[in-house]
């Protein structure tokens, strides 16, 4: 006995193959070991090629959360208050992935000149799990900022490329003034944008990525020190601190890229006018159906004939499909299901205009009422969305990701 929701993944995401008979029976069950490759060319299709099986209490990056959550308009449950959808990013990308750094025992300090003390830190992340055929096209570091209480001063931070790029030296990224904290503002995150073609140089031919990390005190007479300077920015754990609490503010790399297989992350605003713009048909399927429920009440005696007819007519119907039922729900972090829909119906001539039928599907049921040798036109999806998914992948790291054609919109004959 199959689960029925491998069945309807079967049917959702295999290449359809149309058939010319709308009451045909369902096709039988997978036999032994069909069902294991199905779900493995499902896997496929879903961009990884094992079914992946996450350490148990592998951690969720609380920012990949919150951009799921925001993308999937839940904005309720977004718990970081500064949070901002990084539109930037997410241009042309359907994938984002997360890496936190080698851990190591943290920094090590050197003594400056006269303008006070620097605290320096490497901190390495590999990035070789990122498949071939994705385009990395942004990325971005995140390092925690922490309030070191009154009397901080100001600290500037200089971030750098370690030497293992072209001319073999450290290549300066970037360099931040952090003002005196805030100790009535909760800690929030800094962020460094890194370009894809500097994130591919550097990490092409090992795997890793390596940045240096320079925290200087402008005032070393208010400085706490120079362990208190690096902990401006958390890069290194604190003197048992427990791993639960030290994965919630880890250094974590994010990078954005696009596997070439759909839609990229597109703000919330820019799917709903997408949407509006192809529910059109399905507005009008829905003018149609009540003008024919209209015709039914007044003509009496037919009234129960037609509102089969109305009914068996292809149409939109509601599907809700389960990981937890196919397994899936250990290794899918978000959404535990979602509304798939599916397309059922006869399409039988005459085709009305809001069955958005096509035009040879018009000819082919015409022809089909005086030859019954061709067969109707059938009832498919004409549009469909995607959904975004944030799972773990095969090296527990946390991945968001577009699917595409996953939730059927609209129906019609073809």
């Amino acid at each position: 006995m199959y689960p029925a929701n491998l069945l309807i993944l079967m049917v959702l995401l295999l290449p359809q193959t149309p058939s010319g008979h709308q009451g045909d029976l369902p096709p039988p069950p997978p036999q032994p070991g069909l069902a294991q490759s199905i779900q493995n060319l499902l896997l496929t299709r879903l961009g990884l090629r094992s079914r992946p099986t996450p350490r148990p209490g592998t951690h969720v990056p609380q920012y990949l959360l919150d951009l799921y959550r925001f993308h999937s308009q839940q904005y309720h449950l977004v718990q970081d208050p500064l949070f901002a959808f990084p539109d930037r990013h997410v241009q042309g990308a359907n994938t984002v992935r997360s890496f936190h750094h080698l851990d190591t025992e943290g920094p090590s300090p050197l003594p400056s000149s006269k303008s006070g003390t620097v605290s320096r830190v490497h901190i390495a992340f590999n990035v070789s799990s990122i498949p071939k055929d994705e385009r990395v096209t942004s990325a971005e570091l995140r390092l925690q900022r922490r309030g070191a209480g009154r009397g901080a001063g100001a600290h500037r931070v200089h971030l750098y490329l370690s030497g293992n790029h072209d001319n073999g030296s450290s290549l300066l990224l970037e360099s931040r003034l952090l003002a005196e904290a805030d100790t009535e503002v909760s800690d929030s995150w800094e962020s460094f944008g890194l370009t894809s073609d500097l994130l591919e140089r550097a990490a092409g031919q090992t795997g890793l990525l390596d940045f240096l990390l320079e925290i200087t005190a402008l005032n070393a007479s208010l400085s706490r020190g120079v362990r208190g300077q690096g902990e401006r920015l958390r890069v290194r754990r604190s003197a048992g601190q427990r791993e639960p609490s030290w994965a919630r503010e880890r250094p974590l790399l994010v990078t954005y890229s696009h596997d070439g297989r759909g839609q990229p992350l597109a703000p919330p605003g820019e799917r709903q006018r997408k949407r509006r713009r192809g529910s059109t048909g399905r507005e009008a399927g829905r003018r149609g159906r009540g003008g024919v429920q209209s015709r039914v009440r007044r003509n009496g005696g037919r009234a129960a004939k037609l509102r089969r007819l109305s009914r068996a007519r292809c149409r939109r119907h509601p599907l809700y499909v389960d990981f937890n039922d196919v397994g899936w729900n250990k290794w899918i972090v978000a959404p535990s299901g979602y509304h798939a829909f599916f397309c059922l119906g006869e399409c039988r001539f005459p085709l009305a205009d809001h069955m958005n039928s096509s035009s040879h599907a018009m000819v082919q049921t015409l022809v089909n009422s005086v030859n019954g040798a061709v067969p109707r036109a059938c009832c498919v999806p004409t549009a469909l969305s995607p959904i975004a998914m944030l799972y773990l992948d095969q090296h527990d790291r946390v991945v968001l990701k577009n699917y595409q054609d996953m939730v059927v919109e609209g129906c019609g004959c073809r």
